[in-house]
């Protein structure tokens, strides 16, 4: 009886064994089985994303290259204009400036836009009729692109030709861009160097980083030579640091080398760095055409002469000057000639140099009223990726030489 006993109790203690292997081998399955689960799920959310990348990025891509025929159609039609105005002065007529629509301002650069030009395409298909061809499937993801004019912008390079009088415009353009003083903070404090730069002191930088002597150059007031070579070492400032180095002495390539300029930090770049190019050729004029107040503000300091009229000062004023100007520009969709803008200026009550009234032959002025080099964000979406690119493309014949007849020459090209 004993022996029976003990058998019956080693059955059932073999049977609980059994159980509990059974148990471990079923969680340890069901354990891999939804590691390879999530591990399948990631391998497609990757692939998906790839895929998706390539979409958004095709679509980016094509939202600068539908930017740059645009802008292309654009140049063709200032070009026509000024021609009309050469025919009118060659018969000795005194002919009205013809009007120009900014086309890169009227036409949305959107995936909408394709849309309505290629019959739909990325909209719903409807089904083909019977006997028809299989339609194309659907494009897949938008885009969408913003236009910038970067000839309204103020020149960094300082380097204009002093001759025409073009480089004293350039001097004076920046030094009214800085003088509001909202910003004396940025120039009443010294860096990590122990280096407290003037706004006349950040211009004179600004033109020793870009000019051929290693002497620091000084501010004559004399707009038709607006620099002179000082007695000091150019590089001063620049030797001061950890990582010292010197002055490029040629022309800043991107808006990213102003940071290697004395006094240019993150909070003068936050401030003023949508309002800067460096990507203008050398005697390129600053577009009259400006968008903001404040842009609006410089141009009409720039053009009034004497400087520092009472009427400048007034709280009013740039709004009265934006609604004047909008007028004229119809909205901002039609430019105007630095003429019509101190045309402007004076029907304010704002007294303008010589140089810029109407019927002046001085060429000595400033500004021009079109626009040579853009800068293009173009954005595409395919699920839930985005890609961006941005595009600096210039249609000036001495910096696109054989390209400024097609869809210009990329000076600056990023992709995220």
């Amino acid at each position: 009886m004993a022996t029976s006993h003990d058998g019956g109790r080693g059955g059932r203690r073999e049977r609980g064994a059994a159980l509990l292997v059974v148990m471990v081998a079923v969680a340890l399955v069901t354990a891999l089985a939804v590691e390879l689960a999530y591990q399948v799920r990631v391998s497609l959310q990757i692939a998906a994303n790839g895929r998706d990348a390539l979409k958004a990025q095709a679509q980016a891509r094509g939202a600068v290259a539908l930017s740059r025929l645009l802008l292309h159609l654009q140049v063709k039609l200032d070009e026509s204009a000024g021609q009309a105005q050469q025919l009118a002065g060659l018969a000795g007529q005194q002919a009205p400036p013809v009007p120009r629509p900014q086309l890169w301002k009227l036409v949305p650069v959107t995936s909408a836009l394709t849309e309505g030009l290629f019959g739909g395409a990325g909209g719903p298909v409807p089904p083909p009729a019977l006997g028809d061809a299989k339609p194309a499937p659907p494009a897949e993801g938008q885009f969408d692109a913003v236009i910038e004019d970067e000839d309204r912008k103020v020149n960094a390079q300082l380097d204009g030709n002093a001759s025409s009088g073009l480089q004293g415009g350039q001097l004076e353009a920046f030094l009214e861009l800085v003088a509001d003083r909202h910003h004396d903070f940025l120039f009443e404090r010294e860096d990590a160097n122990g280096v407290k730069v003037s706004r006349t002191d950040m211009a004179i930088g600004l033109a020793d980083w870009v000019d051929e002597d290693q002497v620091q150059s000084a501010i004559t007031g004399n707009p038709d030579r607006p620099f002179e070579p000082g007695f000091g070492d150019e590089n001063f400032y620049y030797d001061r640091g950890r990582e010292r180095y010197k002055a490029k002495n040629a022309r800043f390539d991107s808006l990213e080398e102003l940071y290697l300029v004395a006094g240019v930090g993150d909070t003068f770049m936050a401030a003023f760095g949508d309002r800067l190019t460096v990507y203008t050729k050398r005697d390129a004029k600053m577009n009259v055409n400006a968008e903001t107040r404040p842009e609006l503000l410089t141009v009409a300091m720039i053009m009034a002469r004497p400087k520092g009229q009472p009427i400048l000062s007034d709280p009013s004023f740039p709004e009265r000057l934006e609604k004047a100007v909008r007028e004229m520009r119809l909205g901002g969709f039609v430019a105007i000639t630095p003429q019509q803008f101190a045309a402007v200026l004076e029907s304010l009550g704002v007294a303008v140099g010589p140089n810029y009234t109407q019927g002046s032959k001085d060429q000595r002025g400033a500004f021009t009223d079109r626009s040579r080099v853009f800068r293009i964000r173009g954005t595409g979406t395919a699920g839930q990726v985005s890609k961006a690119i941005e595009v600096v493309v210039t249609f000036d014949q001495a910096q696109a030489r054989e390209e400024a007849t097609g869809l210009g020459r990329p000076l600056h090209w990023y992709e995220e």
